[in-house]
């Protein structure tokens, strides 16, 4: 058995790229993936603010707003 350390950072680098995994075609194989997400948890979601939604007038190509 190995024994690994991770700092904050490159766990949750590690979280996102088996998140993102694609599962294994061999259906024997496909516990290995929900193992290690069990074992590293589920990435952990930042909720952003985004952009404003920006309005452009587009009625000089015929485009009427939708209003």
């Amino acid at each position: 058995m190995h024994t690994f350390s991770f700092d904050d950072e490159e766990l949750q680098c590690l979280r996102v790229c088996v998140a993102n995994s694609p599962a294994p075609y061999n259906i024997t194989k496909k516990q290995i993936l929900k193992r290690l997400v069990e074992k590293v948890g589920e990435p952990i979601r930042i909720k952003h603010e985004g952009i404003p939604k920006v309005k452009y007038d587009l009625t000089p190509y015929g485009i009427q707003p939708d209003e």
